[in-house]
């Protein structure tokens, strides 16, 4: 958990701007789960006393600079990533069911494969290599960007003290944890607004 005390200390020290610094690494897919970091940012957040909104938008805008990081690798050198992924199982797995995905949905793919566990990294890979317009694969990617983030973020700053007895449990058990998160969390919002 060494990698996630660092990862504290940059948002206290750089508050939004190391928000937007370890989103853009996550979603530039830096080997570390959206699942574990954004609610670990929602926590490190509400501990800080930082808006939760601006929160969620700088996180949301560092996502869109790491997916078009790997959008232009895609688009690029699209061969030499296929080659150099062969060595990798997990990239290349998850290269592979993105472009499965991509394939079959087209332009779209990019907004749902942002609100799914690996193929919401890899996705922006295949739209790169697919030569995808710009424009669009941002606005999917920022849309749907937003809405994992505010439910992660959302869940982890709302949990607070209790981040760390949430964090042994999500290891343990990630499927209850989503179904605990998108059952609770309106209740959750429901009480701070009114404390």
């Amino acid at each position: 958990m060494d990698f996630l005390n660092a990862l504290k200390q940059i948002i206290f020290r750089l508050g939004y701007g190391g928000v937007f610094v370890t989103t853009a690494l996550e979603y530039g897919c830096f080997p570390v789960s959206s699942e574990i970091l954004l609610p670990f940012i929602g926590y490190v957040t509400s501990q800080n006393q930082q808006s939760l909104l601006f929160t969620i938008l700088f996180a949301t805008a560092g996502g869109v600079l790491g997916s078009v990081g790997c959008y232009s690798i895609g688009r690029i050198g699209g061969r030499c990533l296929e080659r150099l992924a062969g060595r990798f199982r997990t990239i290349r797995l998850g290269i592979r069911r993105a472009q499965a995905v991509f394939r079959k949905y087209g332009g779209a793919s990019v907004f749902f494969a942002r609100l799914f566990p690996i193929a919401r990294t890899y996705i922006s890979f295949p739209a790169g290599m697919a030569k995808m317009p710009f424009l669009p694969f941002c606005v999917y990617t920022a849309l749907g960007a937003f809405l994992w983030n505010t439910a992660l973020i959302s869940g982890g700053y709302f949990l607070g003290s209790h981040w760390e007895s949430a964090k042994s449990i999500l290891g343990q058990h990630k499927m209850l944890f989503w179904v605990l998160l998108v059952l609770l969390l309106p209740v959750l919002i429901f009480k701070k607004r009114r404390d």
